[in-house]
């Protein structure tokens, strides 16, 4: 019998949630490269030594990890307006690439700029479809994830030229995010992108 052929089957049929929590240093510093994104959860579907992951572990992943370089990347955008708004086709899809293409170039134009960080507090993977054979090795297709993300947003700041805050005064303290993360090269690891993105305000990230 095929020990990995088994193992993938068996770890796709137990797939659940994946969550993962990290911390994204996103705004306000010099440093211009994309910070290095941290987890304190181990992955769920961990199989054995030698074994590959199935490609539902491999989707929620790459997917949680390119949220979290979204926040990075978009967050260096934000706070220094000498990058390239390029950089934002390595984290984003339309129509999210479009939307923040024109919001970031449109406060470089006001002379606004943000301090802080945004921190990702914690992150799970709520539907995915990643395509596989029958014996459950990834093939060729569209693969998609949809992601939760709860952020602090304490810290982070819009600020105008003067000092001013850009920001609005009742925006709280936490958000909850709904993302898309789509992979038209799948299984290409390369080829995830934020396509979709809704943000509503919550009282803390507990739940």
């Amino acid at each position: 019998m095929n020990t990995r052929n088994t193992f993938r089957k068996s770890t796709a049929l137990a797939m659940g949630i994946l969550t993962a929590t990290a911390i994204t240093a996103a705004c306000g510093t010099d440093d211009t490269d994309t910070p290095a994104i941290t987890t304190s959860a181990q992955p769920v579907l961990n199989g054995p030594e030698g074994s590959q992951k199935a490609p539902e572990q491999q989707a929620s992943e790459a997917a949680i990890a390119k949220v979290n370089e979204f926040y990075a990347v978009r967050g260096a955008l934000d706070a220094d307006p000498a990058q390239p708004v390029e950089r934002l086709t390595t984290v984003a899809g339309d129509p999210v690439l479009g939307k923040y293409t024109g919001d970031i170039t449109l406060r470089r134009s006001q002379g606004v700029a943000s301090t802080g960080q945004i921190s990702v507090v914690n992150s799970k993977v709520t539907d995915l479809d990643a395509p596989k054979d029958a014996e459950g090795s990834p093939i060729a297709g569209p693969a998609w994830v949809h992601v939760e993300a709860c952020t602090d947003i304490t810290t982070w700041n819009s600020v105008h030229a003067d000092g001013s805050s850009a920001m609005d005064p009742n925006r709280g303290t936490y958000e909850r995010a709904k993302f898309t993360v789509r992979n038209a090269e799948w299984p290409d690891a390369n080829g995830w992108r934020v396509t979709s993105q809704t943000v509503e305000k919550t009282d803390s990230c507990n739940t």
